[in-house]
């Protein structure tokens, strides 16, 4: 059987302002630089793939239009997979450093 001090740790739980994490409006998913880059990207292919649909030209000027997108495409994915390779890399050192300072302290 719950003694008092368990039945107002309840209480108070239940009283708390702070909403649980899946019971916040907005937070299904936490976006990163990586996922935003990812849909930037697949965006862009996708109305680059629709506007040529749409655009009339000719066979050849199509393939060479397509051959540049996938360049470009390519080299912009390759940036941007670079600039959040070097965000992961910061963030690890700084909760490196972090930690190793909480172990120092005991």
């Amino acid at each position: 059987m719950p003694d008092d001090a368990d039945i107002m740790d309840d209480e108070l739980d239940a009283m708390s302002d702070e909403p649980d994490r899946e019971e916040t409006p907005g937070r299904g998913r936490d976006w990163d630089a990586g996922s935003f880059t990812t849909g930037l990207l697949l965006g862009a292919a996708v109305g680059a793939g629709i506007a040529l649909l749409f655009a009339p030209a000719t066979g050849h000027k199509t393939r060479r239009r397509l051959r540049r997108g996938a360049r470009e495409l390519a080299r912009g994915a390759g940036e941007e997979w670079e600039s959040a390779r070097e965000q992961v890399t910061a963030a690890l050192q700084e909760k490196r450093a972090a930690l190793g300072e909480r172990l120092r302290k005991g």
